[in-house]
């Protein structure tokens, strides 16, 4: 059952939109700036040996999306809709409930490889500018990146000390996160017509992760790198996720709209059934005796 608990949340932050409470800015900014960061850290200095391949991979597979897509699509936002996907907020707790702590490890080396691209390439790509490593390097999950590598000689006591305050920033990771999707959600109306437009687009990027995360676990098989391959499910599940909601904040800074609030709020709804439905597929092969 702790698989509904991101839409209990989802559920939280859609009446707190209904009030005069403006929650998301507050929410936003505890997440960009201490929960995110200290998810990060933590992970990097106790298992950056284990995540060092998964952030390259993603952050490569990433690239080829948006460079794909820009030629493709021609539109930066929906690019970006395509290839920068929920990983962190929505992934996080999905997959922790269904797979464990080491899914959790990949997901959080995944969204760290996105995050990332998206901060660097993303921006460049709304802002009409080219890579700035300066400004990349002053984003925050690159500084707790950082922070995090610097620790690693320390990660004995960073277990022993910080894994209750880890508990508490990956659980105000998952809750504000799916809570500031809710509030978009109570903010904006769909339609019928909104959602079945969505639909198309979200299947050819769910086709296209799936090809890509199938040669990764080929690739992964080839070199025994166990992490990966010991956790399919968590690789598949990526593939269902949702635009990242980080994206509505990175058009309102460089083009002053929010024409990807519509977007990111039907490919949440899209994905939320997606989900559900890989969900229930997961608890029958285990009562089946076919998954672990």
């Amino acid at each position: 059952m702790t698989i509904f608990v991101p839409l209990i949340y989802l559920f939280a932050g859609w009446l707190m939109g209904k009030t005069a409470w403006d929650f998301k800015t507050a929410a936003s900014w505890i997440l960009t700036r201490v929960a995110i960061p200290i998810v990060i850290i933590f992970n990097i200095s106790t298992r950056f040996g284990s995540m060092s391949t998964i952030i390259i991979t993603t952050a490569i597979s990433m690239l080829i999306m948006l460079m794909a897509s820009r030629y493709i699509i021609r539109d930066p936002i929906k690019s970006l809709c395509f290839s920068y996907l929920n990983i962190g907020w929505l992934g996080l707790p999905v997959a922790t409930a269904l797979f464990g702590n080491e899914a959790a490890t990949i997901i959080i080396a995944a969204y760290v490889g996105s995050s990332i691209v998206g901060n660097s390439v993303g921006a460049g790509m709304l802002s009409g500018h080219h890579f700035n490593p300066v400004k990349l390097v002053q984003t925050p999950p690159v500084l707790a990146l950082i922070l995090g590598a610097m620790l690693i000689p320390f990660s004995q006591q960073i277990t022993l000390w910080f894994a209750d305050l880890y508990d508490v920033a990956k659980f105000l990771m998952s809750f504000l996160g799916m809570a500031v999707l809710g509030i978009w959600l109570s903010k904006i109306e769909l339609t019928l017509q909104d959602l079945r437009q969505e639909v198309r687009p979200y299947l050819v990027k769910c086709g296209v992760m799936f090809i890509l995360f199938t040669l990764l676990l080929m690739l992964a098989r080839t070199f025994d790198f166990r992490l990966i391959t010991q956790n399919p499910g968590t690789l598949y599940l990526l593939c269902l996720l949702p635009p990242a909601a980080n994206i509505i904040v990175l058009e309102t800074h460089y083009l002053g709209t929010g024409r990807s609030a519509k977007l990111i709020t039907c490919g949440t709804c899209i994905s939320i059934i997606a989900i559900s439905l890989f969900a229930a597929a997961v608890a029958i092969a285990r009562t089946m005796g076919i998954a672990h």
